[in-house]
């Protein structure tokens, strides 16, 4: 799967695939309260995203927080949960 400037996350369904996306195609550390500008390269603290990206993954969290906040969901549990295979 992959995330475009069409992408939105719409429910609670679509929060875990876009955790998943980025926990295990991307292989990211997901921390649903960090800007992805500040996601760095381990080994070289160079950035993971391209500014593009950024912008559409910061978007896509925002639209997850409204999501789980207007359906009572916990982002932070289904972030967790995305971890475990």
């Amino acid at each position: 799967m992959s995330y475009t400037a069409q992408s939105h996350i719409t429910s609670v369904k679509d929060v875990k695939a876009f955790f998943k996306y980025l926990v295990r195609e991307r292989n990211i550390p997901l921390q649903p309260d960090m800007v992805f500008a500040n996601y760095l390269d381990a080994d070289t603290q160079n950035p993971v995203f391209p500014p593009e990206e950024c912008e559409l993954f910061d978007r896509l969290m925002d639209e997850a927080f409204e999501v789980c906040e207007k359906l009572n969901a916990d982002i932070y549990e289904i972030g967790i949960n995305t971890l475990v295979p």
